[in-house]
This record gives C-alpha cells, structure tokens and sequence, in this order.
C-alpha cells in the first residue's frame, strides 16, 4: 500500500499525465484569476463612470431646493433622477443635511424624515465616494452638496448590481468548464503520447526479463524496422547481444561435447589397456593348454589363470558401467572409492605412481553417487597426471555430521593459479587455454559445474613441502534442491 502512494514507484505513463494535469489547472488559476479581476475592474469602471452622471445630474436638480427647504421637491428630483437610470439600477437614494438627519429618500418607509443616519467623517474624500466589491449584489456612491462656505447636504446612493454579479458567475463556470475540458484533452493526449513513446521500453524490458530467465530471444526485425529512432539502435544492440550469448550458448555446447568424447577416449584407452594385459595371459594360458595340457600342474595352473583374468576383466567392465551407465541415481558408498582406484590405476602405473586411499569404513550417504564420483574422479586424475614419477597421490575420505570431506594431495608442482581460481570461484578462465598438467582446464570447469550442482564447496592448500592439497565438502543437506546431474 505504500508503495502505490508513493509517487516515485508510478509508471512514467501516469506521471506524466498527471503532471500535465497539475501544470494545466496551475495555468487555469492564474488565468481565471486575471480574467476575473480585469472583469470586476471594468465592472467598477462601468459602474463609477454612471454613478458620477447620476449623482452630477441629481446634485442640480436638488440643491436648489435644499436651499428652500422645499422637501417635495427633493423628493420628486430623486423619483425623477432615478426613472431616468433605470439602467443602473439604483436601488435606494437618500439625501441627508450636514449633521445626517434624512431630509428626503426614495424610499420614505425605509428612511423617514429626519432620521438620523450614522455619519461618516470620511465619506466626503475623493478616493471613497464610491464603493464596489467585485462579485458583491450592490454598490455605494456618496456626494456631499456645498454651499460657498458651508455643506448643505450629502447624498447617498445605492444600486443594485446582482446583474453583474450573475454575469460574474457565468464567466467563472466558464472558465472553470473550459479548463477542466482542456485539461482533461491535454492529460489524455500525454498519457497517450507517454504510452506510445514508453511501447519500445515494455518491449525492451520484457525481452530483458525473458533472458534473465533463461530464454532470451531478439527483438523482431519488424518492430526494429517501425521504431526508427534511438530506440531502433537499442534494439539492435540488444539483438547483437542475444546473438553473441547464443553463440557462447553453442561454444560451450561444442566444448562439452568435446571434452565428453575426450573423456570417452580416454576410457576406451584405458579400457583397451585393463583388458589387453590380461588377454595376453589368457591367450599364453590357451597356447600352454593345447601344448601341455595333459600335464595336471600345468593345466591348474594356466586355468588359474584363465580365471583370474576373466575375473579382472569382469571388474573392470562392471565398474565402468557403474560409474558411467547408471540407470538410476543412487546413494553413495564408501566402497564406491575402490572403483576410483581400479580406474585411476592405469595412468598411475604409466607415471609409476602410487595411490593410496584412506576412508571409513563401509557406509551408505545420502549424496548422489555418481556426480560424487565423476567430481572426484577428474581431480584424482589430474594430480596423477601432476604427480612426478615415483610419487604418491593420496585420496583421504572423513565423515562429520553434517558433510563427506575428501582430500585430494599430490606432489606435483602445484596447481596453476588461473585453475585455482577456476576452482575455487567457477567462471571463466585462462585455464582452459593452459595445457596438461591438470587436463587442460575443461576437466576442471566440468569438475566446478559438478560441485555447484551439489553445493559443494572447494579450498586449496600448497603445503611447504610441495604439491596441492584439494579440500572437498559435500553437504547432505545442501541449501538448493539438486538437479539430476549425469556423468
């Protein structure tokens, strides 16, 4: 609710009307303010201007009979005075001595003779012998009558201006109904300039917030075509930005692909390397029988043989097939770490390189094994591959209540620092253009990918005597729901 009242979180299509709307009723005040007033100044102009001819023409027809004291006579000076202006409408006329007592009026009722009206010292000055207030039903106009030395009479005089008061009121209806009908014109008209000129910007922002999650997509050439101004060089910029993270999109899709046919080589090799050295046995096993096999030692012996490298074999392929073909996700083991030395063994033979593994004893966790694994894996190979000969690799496994912890050491020349930072922060690196040791930096960015999946966290060491140490830790309850990552 707060937010709806604050006028900085208004769409720009409602601001802007609304303040074309403040600004034009703004201008309609001032404006009928100043129509208004020069309407009541020619109405008090109008009005003085008669007043004087009424009171001139009545001033000499009355003084005279004043001076005689002829009271009738005043009387039909005023009746006549006033037939005369009927078009100022005056409404009462009262003519008074000097000390203020009636001596004739219009309206004799109302006023009789020698009434006493209240005297005003100040009404004989120039500036105040005529009274009017804009708007008001009915003005005052005063004349003093002297005499050479003396002041024989004052007349006051009333007149009645509801007629101008009405047409007063008829101006400012006007007014007020034009303003409002222009100011209504005017807000519309901006809401629908605002509104057109704001259609490129929804555009653009729907656009924006369908790349942000996840789909973006380019403006269509036909809306870019229409909108020819500046908005048209956004829209090209933006669409020059949709194509260049399509095509990030398609390198990265090209670089897992080839590093998942590279990680398929690298099986096949390995594959072909577990299973030709026992075949070789097997083949001199089957030569030995058909040559000698009528001899009992012989032929104990070389089925021994046979049944030790079949059975080999049969390891190697069934591991392989769990790490690799899975058919479903299931939970670790800790004998699982058994199957990462039967598949690291071969590179390390080839390096003469000893691996050594240390973990509890058997137990099922609740993390997924084969992302486990596959993360563990391309580490375990790459500090084989960082190893000098003669030396040790060690894989160090170690339970808490709350995490797997594996420690992968070598005592190699230690990890490169872009690899490390690939690594430790995820992103892109220079690691992926470094060459061995360490896999060539794509291992390593499918390795980070595997550990954010499982909000597993990663810190390196480089301990005095040499090598890296890579510190593991897979939560069992990692914070984010975990997506079914495949090997």
């Amino acid at each position: 609710m707060t937010a709806r009242l604050d006028p900085r979180g208004w769409p720009v299509t409602l601001k802007v009307p609304l303040a074309v709307a403040a600004l034009m009723v703004l201008v309609g005040l001032v404006l009928s303010e100043r129509v208004l007033s020069r309407l009541g100044e020619a109405h008090e102009r109008q009005l003085r201007a008669l007043a004087q001819t009424y009171l001139d023409s009545l001033s000499s027809a009355v003084a005279p009979a004043i001076l005689q004291d002829d009271v009738w006579e005043v009387y039909d000076a005023i009746t006549r005075a006033q037939d005369r202006s009927k078009s100022l409408h005056p409404q009462s006329t009262v003519i008074t001595d000097a000390q203020g007592r009636v001596i004739a009026a219009s309206d004799p009722r109302r006023f009789p003779l020698g009434l006493h009206l209240p005297s005003d010292p100040a009404a004989a000055d120039a500036e105040r012998d005529f009274s009017f207030v804009a708007g008001a039903r009915s003005a005052t106009a005063t004349r003093v009558l002297s005499y050479p030395g003396r002041t024989v009479g004052i007349i006051h005089a009333t007149f009645d201006t509801s007629h101008l008061a009405a047409e007063r009121q008829d101006v400012m209806v006007a007014l007020f109904a034009t303003n409002g009908i222009v100011t209504l014109l005017l807000a519309m008209a901006g809401w629908l300039l605002v509104a057109r000129m704001m259609a490129p910007v929804r555009i653009l922002s729907e656009h924006l917030g369908a790349a942000s999650a996840g789909r973006a997509r380019p403006v269509p050439a036909e809306l870019v075509a229409r909108d020819g101004t500046e908005f048209a060089r956004l829209f090209a910029a933006y669409n020059a930005l949709v194509r260049s993270m399509e095509e990030r999109e398609q390198l990265a899709r090209q670089l897992a692909d080839e590093h998942r046919l590279g990680s398929l080589g690298r099986l096949a090799s390995a594959l072909a390397h577990e299973i030709n050295n026992p075949l070789g046995g097997l083949f001199n096993a089957l030569a030995t029988l058909k040559s000698h096999g009528q001899q009992a030692a012989v032929r104990t012996a070389s089925l021994g043989l046979l049944e030790r490298g079949l059975v080999g074999i049969r390891d190697v392929v069934r591991t392989t097939l769990a790490l690799y073909r899975e058919p479903a996700p299931r939970s670790l083991a800790m004998a699982d770490f058994d199957d990462l030395r039967l598949l690291a063994a071969p590179a390390a033979r080839r390096k003469s390189v000893a691996l050594r593994f240390v973990s509890p004893t058997d137990a099922t966790l609740p993390l997924p094994s084969t992302p486990v694994r596959q993360a563990v894996l391309n580490l375990l190979l790459n500090a084989v591959a960082a190893a000098p000969p003669a030396s040790e690799v060690v894989v160090e496994a170690r339970l808490d209540a709350a995490a797997l912890n594996v420690v992968v050491s070598d005592q190699g020349e230690g990890l490169p620092e872009p690899a490390a930072r690939l690594l430790e922060a995820g992103g892109p690196s220079e690691a992926a253009s470094e060459g061995p040791p360490w896999g060539g930096g794509l291992g390593l960015w499918t390795t980070r990918r595997i550990l954010d999946d499982l909000d597993a966290s990663v810190r390196l060491e480089r301990p005095a005597s040499g090598g890296t140490r890579i510190h593991l830790r897979f939560p069992f309850t990692p914070r984010k729901e975990l997506p079914d990552v495949a090997a």
